[in-house]
């Protein structure tokens, strides 16, 4: 079965007028992936043979945490908690444009079965001061600046796929002597559905 976030992803179109960028974010260079959406901004520090390093900038995050379900599950709970927020649900009661990526913060053994998922949606660059969750399950966060390994790959990503790239992912990390997070990894999800073609996917550990 597929993981959820794709299907989910389908809301894309409903938070964001045929998909344009925000006015503050006209003249930003954004990677192809990101598609005319907001996303954090990165330097591309170094391109191995399977995963980049990147230095991402600081950055302001809506994010959930799901306990103790399924993967899919939590999945599905995380992204209608989060969605539910940019779509009014929040103390301004304003609409938000949705941002790519959908972060999932997962245990790497967890994620096989049960497991405590963090998920997280990016605060577009024009909102300057995102209006606080009315929902207690869901909060404002933020990350400090920060290097990340990423494993990038395409088609429609199941759960196994996310799994077996974050194995591939800390394998080659191991070999080349990276240190990084291991307690963790994180998936992040880019496209709608309906997108057929020059999908993107990634996985990423944090690097220590």
């Amino acid at each position: 079965m597929y993981c959820g976030l794709g299907a989910l992803l389908l809301l894309l179109s409903a938070t964001s007028s045929s998909g344009t960028r925000s006015s503050a974010d006209a003249d930003r260079t954004t990677p192809r992936f990101c598609r005319s959406r907001d996303c954090p901004k990165y330097e591309l520090v170094k391109k191995y043979d399977t995963f980049e390093e990147r230095n991402y900038e600081s950055s302001r995050w809506v994010s959930t945490l799901v306990e103790g379900k399924s993967y899919s599950h939590a999945i599905v709970e995380g992204f209608w908690r989060l969605f539910h927020y940019i779509d009014g649900k929040n103390s301004a009661g304003i609409k938000i444009p949705m941002t790519v990526p959908v972060l999932s913060r997962v245990n790497p053994v967890g994620v096989k079965n049960v497991s405590d998922i963090t998920m997280s949606f990016f605060v577009p660059f024009a909102v300057d001061d995102p209006p606080t969750p009315t929902n207690p399950e869901v909060y404002l966060s933020s990350t400090p600046a920060q290097t990340v390994y990423v494993k990038s790959f395409g088609g429609y990503a199941f759960k196994s796929d996310f799994v077996e790239m974050a194995e591939k992912l800390s394998q080659d990390l191991n070999t080349l002597g990276k240190p990084f997070q291991k307690d963790f990894f994180i998936t992040a999800g880019y496209d709608a559905p309906f997108m057929l073609f020059n999908r993107h996917n990634e996985v990423w550990y944090i690097a220590e």
